[in-house]
């Protein structure tokens, strides 16, 4: 993250070199279009970071250097921002982060039920099915004459996130295959099992920040702008109980039960010692 930021800063003010001396005609464009946000503009923004890391990967030769893209998943979502400008200087904020998965995997185990000479196979499935929200919002305020301002604010943010487990075998357990052979999705292997999980439901996770935020953004061309920010502040997190669903022979050894076992919850609440960083891509309209 420090070298993302010392390449974001490095590009801000060796752009404001350029610049500088086209003076205050710089603040419209040829075509007359104002550089600068206005009253009543609208702002969205996006997460720079895959951007500047792209660029700075192209930059030192890394290998395999993927280009960046508006991809996002549950557990990588993107953050997008949005702005309405109140005056040249005052914005109101809103950001949301959305991240929904369904993911399924497939494991070929051997088949108990087969007698013949040749190997055959059944399916072990794991399905994973996630989701993290995130809504914010918040006041900024701004500082400058020219393409380079200089933000400052705060803001909130409410977290919302559940991920759960869910796993399908190919050889039923039973009283007369009570150790069917199975995969093991924790050891990456299949073996004989007298155990075995069914699901495992993490807790639901609830989290609330408030945070105070400085940056600079600089507007390179009309109305499209890259900004760095540091944030601090405090937050809170709390995890509910989960759940883990086993099956496997009872102890009388007369039927297959389901034992349904409750995981802790936890918490988290801190203000932070440091600070952390946003870079944004803005676009005005």
């Amino acid at each position: 993250m420090k070298t993302q930021f010392a390449l974001v800063f490095i590009t801000l003010f060796t752009t404001v070199s350029m610049f500088a001396q086209q003076g205050d005609a710089a603040f419209v464009s040829k075509k007359g279009t104002p550089i600068l946000p206005e009253t009543g503009d609208y702002s969205i923004g996006i997460d720079a970071t895959p951007f500047f890391r792209y660029f700075g990967n192209f930059l030192n030769g890394t290998a395999g250097n993927t280009a960046p893209t508006f991809g996002y998943t549950a557990a990588n979502p993107l953050i997008i921002s949005g702005k309405k400008m109140i005056d040249a200087n005052t914005a109101y904020r809103g950001m949301f982060r959305i991240g929904f998965s369904n993911d399924k995997y497939n494991e070929y185990v051997n088949d108990d039920a087969n007698t013949t000479a040749t190997t055959t196979w059944v399916t072990d499935s794991k399905s994973t099915t996630a989701m993290n929200v995130a809504l914010g919002v918040g006041l900024e305020k701004r500082r400058g004459k020219g393409r380079l301002q200089g933000i400052y604010g705060a803001q909130a943010m409410l977290a919302f996130s559940t991920l759960k487990n869910k796993y399908t075998y190919g050889n039923t357990m039973s009283t007369t295959t009570p150790t069917p052979t199975s995969y093991d999705w924790t050891m990456g292997t299949s073996a004989p099992a007298a155990y075995r999980g069914i699901s495992a439901k993490q807790g639901t996770g609830i989290g609330f920040a408030v945070q105070g935020f400085v940056g600079a953004e600089y507007f390179f061309a009309p109305k499209f702008s890259v900004s760095g920010e540091l944030l601090y502040g405090f937050g809170f997190v709390k995890i509910g109980e989960g759940a883990v669903e086993t099956e496997g022979m009872n102890t009388a050894g007369t039927a297959i039960e389901t034992v349904t076992t409750n995981t802790g919850s936890e918490s988290h609440f801190g203000l932070d010692t440091g600070v952390s960083g946003v870079l944004n891509l803005n676009f005005y309209f």
